[in-house]
């Protein structure tokens, strides 16, 4: 709708001006704002902000409803907060009009939209200094529209696909389309944004841009993804050899805890992070890691205002060895002397950077993309390939395991032995970074292990997918509901 995209514009020019110049909003439109490359390199700044600015109506995809979402529906966490609609999560009873899935849908198409206007926009500019301007933030466009369709399609299956700007909102009541077609579009945008963010012309727009590497990366994960949906031999193939791009191009953090220091943000075995501040002022900027995940305390040096609305389950956290690293660097269980009774998640905390926050106001960033993951998913592809493990998918395990502390993989594991493994790894490595529920539906094996951890929980086999949002049903009819969940 145009009202979306005016809330963009607002994002945009809140982001570029000082928060006490005058307020020059109110003097911008759609149909005035482009007028240069200066321009759409601000909007293309605007578009990232839309991943983080919580407001009560947009954005702030990965604020926290996104990562939240994939470990509470899993067999990684449970909820204490005041939210109803988390607690269904957990419990596996939510409905089409739980809130959280709503943001979700909401939080990926306000961001699509944005880069669809970036696309079109960037296409019509008749001048540039130089073409890989362009070329860059067409990429920058493409990358943001292939992510964000992937998560829609992982989350929903079929789901509107929509590739241009926002102008009416007849225009957006579009049916939902077949989960196929929308991953041979998630493809192609992949593919260019490989291809168009090969050179960075911006000097000063370095950290937390998507790279050539990042999007071969991501469609790594996309053909992996297509390909245990269809039990389909060549998506294997592709996702080996998409991975293979960047296999060797970067390195395991030594130690795993400094993975989420604040000096080794951007940089290292992160290949893409959404990034967060806790100092900008206009809209909600900071992440909300800490007060959603830290216990409460007392002390001076601690994160006081902790709520702990999510907790481990004790399944997650008894299921490490007093040996992996992983442990101590993702969970905390007692502090300056005060034992708690169950764990909770400090692997976000930087205790040097932030020793005494007491609003949550965090600069950690939410970690897209990492090295480690790209490891394991390769070898996933080589045991999909293979049949079962060579001698470079134990490599690839192993790399991630040895730096956990816990030695190789036993060797001469079949093909499930060795999927298995790879799925435990992922679980340790993996924590709250927004990926549980969906490496268990990708494994076939949601119903079976969230079971074990949360016996209550009401998981069924229809939860492999998220309801449809009965609001954004209401607004468009032609949108149909997924199977289990009531029309």
């Amino acid at each position: 709708m145009r009202k979306i995209i005016i809330a963009i514009l607002v994002l945009v020019l809140a982001g570029c001006e000082g928060f006490l110049d005058e307020d020059i909003r109110s003097t911008y439109n759609y149909d005035n704002y482009f007028q240069s490359e200066d321009d759409l390199v601000r909007f293309a700044n605007g578009m990232y902000g839309g991943l983080i600015i919580w407001t009560w109506e947009q954005g702030g995809l990965f604020f926290n409803n996104y990562w939240v979402l994939q470990d509470l529906a899993s067999d990684n966490a449970f909820e204490t907060g005041p939210s109803v609609d988390m607690h269904d999560l957990s419990k596996f009873t939510f409905d089409p009009n739980n809130i959280v899935t709503g943001f979700v849908w909401q939080g990926c198409y306000f961001v699509i939209n944005s880069a669809n206007v970036l696309l079109h926009e960037s296409e019509k500019m008749e001048k540039y200094s130089s073409p890989e301007i362009k070329n860059h933030l067409q990429g920058e466009a493409c990358f943001m529209r292939g992510m964000l369709y992937f998560e829609l399609a992982k989350l929903f299956g079929d789901i509107p696909y929509q590739d241009f700007p926002t102008t009416d909102p007849e225009g957006t009541k579009l049916a939902r389309t077949p989960v196929a077609e929308v991953y041979e579009n998630i493809i192609a945008d992949l593919e260019r944004a490989e291809q168009l963010l090969a050179v960075n012309p911006f000097p000063d727009r370095v950290l937390g841009m998507p790279t050539p590497e990042t999007a071969a990366a991501l469609l790594g994960k996309v053909y992996l993804t297509r390909g245990a949906l269809n039990d389909d031999p060549a998506d294997f193939a592709l996702a080996k050899t998409s991975l293979e791009k960047v296999i060797g191009k970067y390195e395991l953090e030594p130690e795993f805890s400094d993975i989420f220091k604040l000096a080794n943000a951007n940089r290292g075995e992160i290949l893409w992070s959404v990034n967060f501040s806790g100092t900008l002022g206009e809209g909600w900027t900071t992440n909300q890691f800490l007060v959603r995940l830290m216990p409460t305390t007392e002390s001076s040096n601690g994160v006081r205002n902790g709520q702990a609305w999510e907790r481990p389950t004790r399944h997650l956290y008894n299921s490490f060895s007093p040996d992996d690293k992983r442990r101590d660097a993702t969970f905390i269980t007692e502090f300056e002397g005060e034992v708690f009774g169950e764990p909770f998640v400090q692997k976000y905390w930087d205790r040097e950077a932030e020793p005494g926050k007491q609003n949550g106001e965090s600069d950690a960033d939410f970690i897209y993309l990492r090295y480690a993951d790209v490891l394991l998913m390769y070898a996933e592809a080589l045991n999909e390939i293979g049949g079962g493990p060579d001698e470079a998918a134990y490599d690839a395990i192993n790399l991630v395991r040895n730096r956990a502390g816990i030695g190789d993989l036993t060797e001469g594991l079949g093909y499930q032995d060795f999927k298995d493994a790879l799925l435990q790894e992922r679980r340790w490595e993996l924590v709250m970074e927004g990926h549980r529920w969906y490496d268990l539906v990708r494994f076939g094996k949601l119903k079976e292990a969230v079971l074990l951890a949360k016996p209550e929980a009401n998981v069924k086999d229809h939860h492999v997918l998220f309801p449809i949002p009965q609001k954004e049903r209401y607004y468009n009819p032609a949108l149909t509901q997924n199977e289990g969940y009531a029309e």
